[in-house]
């Protein structure tokens, strides 16, 4: 029995590396321990594991030392334990889109397509890696990540190490199981660099930023089925920030954005047009796995309850940071002899935001509900409100449109209807066509009149929502202000007017619309909504001379650096954006 539970993890485990069979695995039995050396590591199955977005591919990963201790007696409630010392990976970015992630290795196992033993020991194992390097080559800069004392390992659903038996969930009525993870560093080193090119600006300043601790704790739900993922919600928490930033480095840091941009929304599109459909909820046939108990004297309705309560609606990110100290400072001076902004030779800036969250929603379905987002309030949902009435609004009009056109060319004897024509022609108006007012044809795609209009319960959202509950960002200073601290340019009340917890000084949300299996169908404008609670903004002349001229040079160094590397303007900067902006207590 021993040496088949054995057989089972090991198959699992040397999915994970090239060459490497389970037979060449030296684990002892009855000790559970072994090691291995110099070991690659499978790109492809790591992509899968990490669901790595499309514009980014794995190209090596090498390990210099494993080893790996496994409590053959204690399987059900004490993890795996697999220790790294040095990892290495090598990434490059991606022109035009790699092909999607495939299924995770866990379903992918022969013989074992349900959620079972050895699928719940492997994904319970606890890892330690001493450090890991990660390099990132791209066209115009390359960038290095390098973490120390990582640790990964799974949690109950409080974020708290335990049995192995309380980090799951599972709901055989509905056929998923929740699994919780948990990743922590001690240190995190960011650099990144332009690329050597003869043609690019001459001046180059590398980019770098060290974090302290921070963690990563993730929520998945999969089909107890075949074991494949429905949803997945990553927070990412980091500590306080500190980061000072110079002109040149600023400019550096927009320049790789905009050159990663282009790739980015190509890989975007690609994902919104896989958009997992709803989970059709099929009880399972009962079977000795889902009989074994949850925890101990819970019924399955306290069971269903408990999972109903930590379950994932649907796929969301999310980064937390707690402080962030942010210095910008101009160094146009030190590379231009006599440059100054308006007089302020030198003169720097401080900006501090306290408990900034940033929010990425990529599958939600247009006109449902936003009470299950992370820290639902009341912004959220007067946006809510205000987006369901735009979206209605263009529902409406696109159905009296369609209408008036498809009457149009039914009401004109002898002519074809527009899908008959060749491909990439576009019917026109018939003469003396009453309709004056009515958009023309070709705001529509060609063929919508040769398949159905799309059902409106089909169309996603993606939304993007920003949040800063306080913050303070002083006037610009000079070299000679040492001994005067400088006075604040735009912070926020919140103390003095006692706002509640709920409400954040500044709240931001971004939503696009796309149907994922028609995606040249029309769809609603991009909205933006913005609510202000508590502002004071105090005028300062010198202050907004020298933001003015520091955007102004960091514009023309980015048009001068797209038009080195040859990049194109997205066509989305001229798309129309309905835009909503709410002020609550502003004092000038």
């Amino acid at each position: 029995m021993a040496g088949l539970i054995k057989k089972q993890i090991l198959k699992h485990l040397s999915r994970f590396t090239k060459n490497l069979s389970p037979d060449k695995i030296n684990l002892s039995t009855l000790k559970g321990q072994g090691q291995l050396t110099n070991l690659e590591l499978d790109e492809e199955v790591l992509q899968n594991v990490l669901e790595l977005p499309t514009w980014l591919a794995i190209t090596r990963v090498f390990c210099n030392k494993a080893s790996i201790r496994i409590q053959w007696t204690k399987l059900k409630t004490h993890p795996i334990c697999l220790y790294l010392d040095k990892v290495e990976v090598e990434m490059r970015t991606c022109e035009e889109p790699r092909p999607p992630n495939g299924q995770s290795p866990i379903a992918l196992v022969s013989g074992q397509s349900e959620y079972g033993f050895a699928e719940k020991v492997v994904e319970g194992m606890f890892i330690t890696v001493n450090s890991i390097t990660i390099k990132i080559h791209s066209k115009a800069f390359h960038a290095s990540f390098e973490l120390w004392q990582l640790q990964g390992y799974s949690v109950n659903p409080n974020w708290q190490q335990s049995d192995l038996r309380f980090t799951r969930i599972t709901d055989s009525s509905k056929g998923e199981v929740l699994t919780f993870k948990e990743l922590t560093w001690q240190t995190l080193r960011i650099e990144a660099d332009a690329t050597d090119n003869g043609d690019q600006d001459p001046i180059t300043t590398p980019l770098r930023l060290i974090t302290n601790q921070g963690k990563i704790q993730i929520s998945l739900k999969r089909k107890t089925k075949d074991c494949n993922l429905v949803a997945s919600k990553l927070m990412f928490l980091l500590d306080d920030l500190l980061w000072v930033l110079t002109d040149s480095q600023l400019k550096a840091m927009m320049k790789y954005a905009e050159s990663l941009s282009e790739a980015m929304e190509k890989s975007a599109q690609q994902w919104k047009s896989l958009a997992p459909e709803p989970v059709q909820i099929t009880p399972p046939a009962p079977t000795a796995q889902h009989s074994w108990p949850q925890s101990f004297g819970s019924s399955p309705k306290a069971i269903s309850q408990y999972f109903e309560k930590h379950d994932m609606k649907e796929s969301s990110y999310h980064l937390l940071i707690s402080r962030l100290d942010l210095h910008i400072c101009d160094d146009s001076h030190t590379r231009e002899t006599g440059t100054s902004r308006h007089g302020v030779m030198g003169g720097a800036m401080q900006l501090t935001f306290k408990r900034m969250t940033f929010d990425y929603y990529p599958f939600h379905w247009a006109g449902d509900s936003c009470k299950h987002w992370v820290k639902y309030c009341d912004a959220m949902e007067t946006r809510d409100q205000w987006a369901k009435k735009l979206v209605n609004e263009f529902q409406s009009k696109m159905g009296k449109h369609v209408e008036e056109i498809s009457s149009s060319f039914s009401r004109t004897a002898g002519r074809e209807f527009p899908f008959k024509k060749r491909p990439g022609t576009t019917p026109s108006s018939p003469k003396g066509s009453p309709e004056k007012d009515m958009t023309p044809v070709k705001a529509l795609p060609p063929h919508t009149f040769e398949f159905q209009w799309p059902a409106w319960n089909r169309l996603r959202s993606s939304c993007i929502v920003v949040r800063i509950d306080d913050l303070d960002i002083h006037q610009v200073s000079t070299a000679g202000q040492h001994s005067k601290k400088p006075s604040t340019l735009l912070s926020c009340r919140r103390k003095l007017l006692s706002l509640p917890d709920q409400i954040s000084a500044i709240h931001l949300e971004f939503t696009e619309y796309y149907f994922p299996d028609n995606p040249d169908f029309p769809v609603p404008c991009p909205n933006l909504y913005l609510q202000l609670n508590g502002l004071i903004f105090t005028l300062d002349t010198v202050s907004m001379l020298w933001v003015n001229l520091f955007c102004l040079d960091l514009y023309r160094s980015l048009q001068h650096f797209k038009a080195i590397y040859e990049l194109e303007s997205s066509g989305k900067r001229d798309e129309h954006i309905d835009i909503r902006l709410d002020g609550f207590n502003l004092k000038l």
